[in-house]
């Protein structure tokens, strides 16, 4: 499996993205807590993957969970997709990070030239 993050338009460093990943990351971390353990495993799987598919909506627009990880509830394809994305958002939290480091590191070096 392969997510497009770049034609999704995922920017986690977007405001308006951000918020929207925040958002369908405690509602998914919500409903895996609130999962029913003792529901035959079958109807876990389709409650798992409804909730995968309902992040990815709330992220990328109607229909996205569904168009990322099939129209079939494969817990395997959407816990993949899952995994991407997670992936993806600590991709770009760490290269944001290291970009800030270098503006700060500049700014400090600016301002060290300024006082002298």
């Amino acid at each position: 499996m392969y997510i497009d993050f770049e034609a999704l338009n995922f920017d986690a460093t977007d405001a308006d993205t951000l918020q929207k990943y925040l958002e369908a990351m405690r509602i998914i971390s919500e409903k895996a807590i609130s999962i029913d353990k003792d529901a035959p495993q079958p109807k876990q799987y389709r409650y798992l993957c409804e909730s995968v598919k309902t992040c990815f909506d709330g992220i990328f627009g109607a229909g996205a969970g569904e168009k990322i990880c099939g129209a079939n509830n494969s817990l395997r394809a959407c816990t993949n997709a899952f995994r991407e994305l997670v992936e993806e958002y600590n991709h770009q939290m760490r290269e944001q990070e290291r970009a800030n480091e270098a503006l700060i590191a500049a700014m400090e070096v600016e301002k060290a030239v300024d006082t002298e």
